[in-house]
């Protein structure tokens, strides 16, 4: 069931459910790759010319807001799309988080697991906000006939799941997003000075999606995250978590996945981000 979290007064939903048992219904990205060792990775992530995740997915344009509802997963497997989309080519269509929920909710405000997720961005696709209402929560039904329609645009075409942090940290650094799980407390957006949230141990209440890496002065990989709280949470939405205190823990319970593609449309235009 959806979670509320009360930060300096505002409640925020979280609503990732346990499976019953961890899903392997997806292929392995480190049997798919591009896998990279860890000298690789830290010369792509320390390319003069590499522009980091928060400044290319500027929070302003990027970051929605999912309030106390428990869409997280629709939030960040939708934006995880859509950022695809984009990198791939294709103009921006802005992807609406709480229509992918409604695909996935069972009909009430009771979250969804991230398999489920998976599952619809590839075999459903996901509504465009303008089709999208603006409401608490919306269920399957109430998605309009317009809706319905523009999901065949927004489909992912390769989904993998993620088992270690060295497939995490190579499809990150290959410029892929993902959608992982975090135990989200009141103090997850406390963020130390290098915007690191503390550590936070648990099954998984949360999903966020993941879009950049960056290697530590110790050696270890971090990972920002962009959240769906809105702008006020956090480092403008975003913070930076890590395998050991966020991932570590919330891996034995979720496949988590990344988003290598997503399928072309005779309308599709080139843009840029």
């Amino acid at each position: 069931m959806s979670e509320i979290i009360v930060v300096d007064g505002q409640e925020f939903g979280t609503g990732l459910l346990l499976p019953a048992f961890k899903p392997r219904t997806f292929p392995v990205y480190g049997e798919n790759g591009p896998m990279f060792t860890r000298d690789q990775i830290a010369r792509i992530v320390t390319d003069p010319g590499r522009v980091a995740g928060s400044r290319l997915w500027k929070p302003e344009e990027w970051i929605r807001n999912q309030g106390n509802v428990g869409s997280c997963n629709g939030q960040a497997a939708a934006h995880a799309l859509e950022r695809t989309q984009v990198s791939r080519g294709i103009r921006r269509r802005r992807l609406s988080g709480e229509g992918l929920y409604a695909l996935i909710n069972g009909g009430r405000d009771q979250g969804s697991m991230l398999d489920d997720g998976m599952h619809a961005l590839k075999n459903n696709g996901v509504p465009e906000e303008q089709y999208v209402p603006l409401a608490k929560f919306l269920t399957q039904r109430q998605l309009s006939k317009e809706a319905v329609d523009s999901m065949r645009r927004n489909r992912a075409h390769e989904c993998y799941r993620v088992e270690t942090e060295d497939e995490l940290a190579s499809g990150l650094a290959a410029g892929f997003c993902g959608v992982v799980a975090v135990h989200a407390t009141q103090s997850y957006g406390r963020l130390d000075g290098r915007g690191v949230s503390p550590p936070a141990s648990g099954p998984g209440n949360h999903a966020v999606l993941v879009h950049d890496i960056r290697i530590s002065s110790a050696g270890s990989y971090e990972f920002e995250s962009a959240n769906s709280w809105g702008l006020k949470w956090g480092n403008k939405g975003h913070n930076w978590i890590t395998w050991a205190s966020h991932l570590q823990s919330t891996i034995r319970y979720h496949a988590f996945y990344l988003i290598r593609s997503t399928t072309f449309d005779k309308g599709d235009t080139p843009g840029a981000i």
